[in-house]
């Protein structure tokens, strides 16, 4: 067995950024992965829990809900807090929303394969097996 070395884990989990270029617009999205903490609590705030016939708890994951949390926490700029922003799409007080009015729908599923791709989601079999036999 390798020996470890713990002071190569002593590191922050710092997500890579990328630029998501809206050709339309003639502009960029600056997105950022986030790390499993936060993605554990944007599912956590996903997650209604309910009592079922028989009595038992049962967890329900919102996965639209849980997907746009993920998507709009990952959109580092522009930023989808800003009112005049905001404003402009009539979507105040909606970060969600507002992303959603900037796009067409094929943009939006775009983004939102990048961003699932930058924080490592969309690695298939074949990039797995290779990982595993280095």
């Amino acid at each position: 067995m390798a020996v470890i070395n713990i002071k190569d884990f002593l590191q922050k989990a710092v997500g890579e950024t990328r630029e998501f270029k809206v050709e339309r617009l003639g502009a960029s999205i600056e997105i950022q992965a986030i790390n499993e903490l936060e993605n554990d609590r944007l599912k956590k705030a996903s997650t209604t829990t309910r009592r079922s016939k028989g009595g038992n708890v049962v967890k329900d994951l919102d996965t639209n809900k849980y997907g746009d949390a993920l998507i709009t926490r990952c959109v580092v700029n522009p930023d989808l807090d800003d009112s005049q922003l905001q404003e402009f799409f009539g979507t105040e007080g909606d970060r969600v929303g507002t992303l959603k009015a900037m796009l067409l729908a094929g943009e939006y599923a775009d983004l939102t394969a990048e961003i699932l791709d930058l924080n490592g989601f969309n690695e298939n079999d074949e990039e797995i097996v290779e990982d595993v036999k280095k």
